[in-house]
């Protein structure tokens, strides 16, 4: 397996998983294990999560879906977002939970569940402030009893989205709940009570849960141990589940001037010494680090020296010449010694957020999962997710 890997730590998202339950005890857990598990892996996420005892899994697109039914994973799946026309009789077929956003594609869904003789199960998406796949209506109540019902056609859930919950005024997040509330309301009065609401997503279960926390709750890049922005409360001990690894693969010990890398942006002179490490943007690890970020070597933070390329990333190691040999490790995300580099600080050097830089990891970095200390899956390029006999 490649040096340059990515370790997830399986104990660490349980730890993650229980702090939102006792956060929002009159609530139930629906992780959001879509994108690949925010880069980590939807095969050992959704695992974990089911084994935690989780009422749904999120997903965004029926192949997410299709992905956790071939694992094994039981545990009912909602697809977040609509799906095309050519897609809907499969989803319909293979039991997945799916979203409606809209009265006219809600009758898509009832019309192919009329032609299969099945049951559309949907939660409807009520547009409250986010303006994307939401319903978005002069009369939400209206839409949302019609939707109801539609022939074969049970509205399990109603929800909708935040898009600022993770900023410091929370005004308008709160509007949003009160604007959920008031339609839930109106459709109680017309006889419709789903048996999910949902609206929490991570800014909100890390900010204002006693607020947002309904019959289930949504965490997404927290359930990872990443903050959504440098705004929410960070005290809350959520504990990082991926920490990403290289080695050493050459060292050059420079005699005279020179310069490093494409475009010639890092100079060295005689006694400089500079590492290269097998990683690059082809590996998801930011070009936009180059000349800015730190890694960490023997528990010293090290300057990435000129640009990152594609496969390879230059570090200079002038500070701590004596002590480094091909074949030390480099952590890239994660901790040494006393210093940490978590995805906060990498978003913050890539001008990005957390999300986009776990995401960002290709399948070039294999997963390495480990529960106890203990590998127990790999997730590889060219092998896919294996579990560990």
């Amino acid at each position: 397996m490649r040096e340059t890997r990515a370790y997830v730590d399986l104990d660490a998202l349980d730890h993650n998983l229980q702090l939102f339950a006792d956060r929002v005890p009159g609530s139930r857990l629906m992780p959001a294990v879509k994108a690949d598990a925010y880069g980590h892996g939807i095969e050992a996420a959704g695992a974990t999560a089911e084994r935690f005892g989780v009422e749904l899994l999120a997903v965004a697109c029926l192949e997410e879906y299709q992905i956790l039914r071939e694992q094994g994973i039981t545990v009912p799946v909602l697809v977040l977002e609509d799906i095309f026309p050519g897609e809907i009789e499969i989803a319909l077929r293979e039991g997945a939970r799916l979203n409606a956003g809209s009265l006219e594609y809600a009758r898509e869904l009832s019309d192919a569940a009329v032609r299969m003789g099945t049951t559309a199960m949907v939660h409807v998406n009520l547009d409250t402030g986010m303006g994307r796949m939401g319903l978005f209506s002069s009369d939400p109540v209206r839409d949302l009893v019609e939707i109801s019902g539609l022939p074969n056609t049970t509205v399990e859930g109603v929800y909708t989205h935040f898009p600022c919950s993770d900023e410091k005024d929370k005004s308008f997040s709160l509007g949003q709940i009160e604007y959920f509330r008031t339609i839930l309301a109106g459709a109680a009065e017309l006889g419709l009570r789903p048996r999910y609401r949902h609206v929490a997503n991570s800014g909100a279960l890390i900010d204002f849960p006693g607020e947002a926390a309904f019959d289930l709750v949504r965490p997404g890049v927290s359930m990872y141990g990443m903050f959504p922005s440098e705004d929410v409360d960070r005290s809350v001990p959520l504990q990082p589940v991926m920490r990403v690894v290289s080695r050493i693969v050459k060292l050059n010990r420079y005699d005279r001037e020179w310069t490093v890398g494409y475009g010639r942006t890092w100079k060295v002179g005689p006694g400089s010494v500079i590492g290269i490490v097998p990683i690059g943007y082809g590996d998801g690890y930011p070009r936009s680090l180059s000349n800015r970020g730190e890694v960490l070597v023997h528990g010293r933070r090290v300057p990435i020296a000129g640009r990152v390329s594609m496969d390879m990333t230059a570090i200079d190691l002038t500070a701590i010449a004596s002590r480094v040999r091909v074949g030390d490790e480099v952590i890239l995300m994660g901790s040494s010694g006393e210093e940490t580099i978590d995805a906060m600080e990498l978003a913050r050097h890539a001008r990005t957020i957390t999300y986009e830089i776990t995401c960002g990891f290709t399948p070039r970095v294999p997963r390495v999962y480990l529960r106890g200390g203990d590998i127990v899956a790999t997730k590889t390029q060219r092998e896919g997710y294996r579990i560990a006999l």
